[in-house]
Protein backbone atom coordinates (compact mmCIF):
# COMPACT_ATOMS: atom_id res chain seq x y z
CA UNK A 1 0.00 0.00 0.00
CA UNK A 2 1.59 3.09 -1.17
CA UNK A 3 1.05 5.79 2.17
CA UNK A 4 0.95 9.03 1.80
CA UNK A 5 3.23 10.36 5.28
CA UNK A 6 -0.16 11.42 7.38
CA UNK A 7 -1.08 8.70 9.96
CA UNK A 8 -4.78 9.54 10.57
CA UNK A 9 -5.04 9.78 6.43
CA UNK A 10 -3.52 6.29 5.81
CA UNK A 11 -5.55 4.76 8.86
CA UNK A 12 -9.04 6.51 7.17
CA UNK A 13 -7.46 5.22 3.43
CA UNK A 14 -6.88 1.59 5.24
CA UNK A 15 -10.40 1.69 7.08
CA UNK A 16 -12.39 2.92 4.15
CA UNK A 17 -10.36 0.50 1.46
CA UNK A 18 -9.70 3.54 -0.28
CA UNK A 19 -6.62 4.72 -2.41
CA UNK A 20 -3.69 6.78 -1.53
CA UNK A 21 -3.04 7.99 -5.19
CA UNK A 22 0.39 10.03 -5.71
CA UNK A 23 0.01 13.36 -7.27
CA UNK A 24 2.78 12.07 -10.29
CA UNK A 25 0.02 10.01 -11.10
CA UNK A 26 -2.35 12.32 -12.81
CA UNK A 27 -1.04 14.65 -15.89
CA UNK A 28 -2.69 17.67 -17.38
CA UNK A 29 -4.03 19.17 -14.02
CA UNK A 30 -6.56 22.25 -14.99
CA UNK A 31 -7.98 25.03 -12.91
CA UNK A 32 -11.65 24.47 -13.24
CA UNK A 33 -13.59 26.50 -10.79
CA UNK A 34 -13.23 27.78 -6.82
CA UNK A 35 -16.25 27.76 -4.41
CA UNK A 36 -16.49 28.68 -0.74
CA UNK A 37 -15.03 25.53 0.48
CA UNK A 38 -12.82 23.69 -2.28
CA UNK A 39 -10.98 24.30 -5.35
CA UNK A 40 -12.16 22.05 -8.38
CA UNK A 41 -9.30 20.81 -10.63
CA UNK A 42 -9.92 18.14 -13.73
CA UNK A 43 -6.92 15.94 -14.35
CA UNK A 44 -5.95 12.75 -16.49
CA UNK A 45 -5.44 10.22 -14.22
CA UNK A 46 -2.81 7.72 -15.35
CA UNK A 47 -4.60 4.12 -14.26
CA UNK A 48 -3.44 0.64 -15.52
CA UNK A 49 -6.67 0.25 -16.66
CA UNK A 50 -6.12 3.25 -19.39
CA UNK A 51 -5.95 7.36 -18.33
CA UNK A 52 -9.11 8.39 -16.91
CA UNK A 53 -10.51 11.91 -16.63
CA UNK A 54 -10.94 12.81 -13.09
CA UNK A 55 -11.88 15.78 -10.64
CA UNK A 56 -9.35 16.67 -7.74
CA UNK A 57 -11.26 18.67 -4.67
CA UNK A 58 -9.28 20.51 -2.91
CA UNK A 59 -11.08 21.72 0.60
CA UNK A 60 -9.65 24.86 1.91
CA UNK A 61 -8.35 24.50 5.37
CA UNK A 62 -8.47 20.93 4.55
CA UNK A 63 -5.29 20.57 6.86
CA UNK A 64 -6.63 22.45 9.91
CA UNK A 65 -9.75 20.25 9.66
CA UNK A 66 -8.80 17.11 9.09
CA UNK A 67 -11.52 15.23 11.37
CA UNK A 68 -14.11 16.72 9.85
CA UNK A 69 -13.11 15.97 6.15
CA UNK A 70 -12.41 12.40 6.89
CA UNK A 71 -16.04 12.04 8.43
CA UNK A 72 -17.63 13.45 5.95
CA UNK A 73 -15.80 11.57 3.16
CA UNK A 74 -16.30 8.94 5.06
CA UNK A 75 -19.81 8.91 5.22
CA UNK A 76 -19.86 9.79 1.64
CA UNK A 77 -17.80 6.43 1.02
CA UNK A 78 -20.36 4.42 2.54
CA UNK A 79 -22.83 5.89 0.39
CA UNK A 80 -21.30 4.79 -3.09
CA UNK A 81 -23.62 2.03 -3.91
CA UNK A 82 -26.51 4.69 -4.85
CA UNK A 83 -26.37 5.53 -9.07
CA UNK A 84 -26.54 9.24 -7.91
CA UNK A 85 -23.50 9.62 -5.86
CA UNK A 86 -20.19 10.31 -7.87
CA UNK A 87 -17.38 7.47 -6.78
CA UNK A 88 -14.81 8.45 -4.74
CA UNK A 89 -11.13 7.06 -5.85
CA UNK A 90 -9.41 8.24 -3.03
CA UNK A 91 -6.97 11.05 -1.67
CA UNK A 92 -3.44 12.57 -3.21
CA UNK A 93 -1.53 15.43 -1.82
CA UNK A 94 -0.37 18.47 -4.71
CA UNK A 95 3.73 18.61 -4.10
CA UNK A 96 3.74 21.86 -5.20
CA UNK A 97 1.04 23.63 -2.09
CA UNK A 98 1.01 20.63 0.30
CA UNK A 99 -2.37 20.47 -0.28
CA UNK A 100 -4.63 17.40 0.10
CA UNK A 101 -6.81 16.54 -2.70
CA UNK A 102 -9.70 14.32 -2.99
CA UNK A 103 -9.62 12.12 -6.24
CA UNK A 104 -13.46 12.18 -7.70
CA UNK A 105 -15.27 11.03 -10.95
CA UNK A 106 -15.49 13.49 -13.41
CA UNK A 107 -19.27 14.58 -13.95
CA UNK A 108 -19.05 15.43 -16.88
CA UNK A 109 -18.17 12.80 -19.27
Amino acid sequence: MVKSGNTIIDDFIFEKGLRWIPYNKFKNVEYLNEGGFSTIYKAIWLENYGDEEVILKCHKNLNENLNEFLKEWGYHNSVLSSNDIINFYGSTKDPNTSKYMVVMDYANK
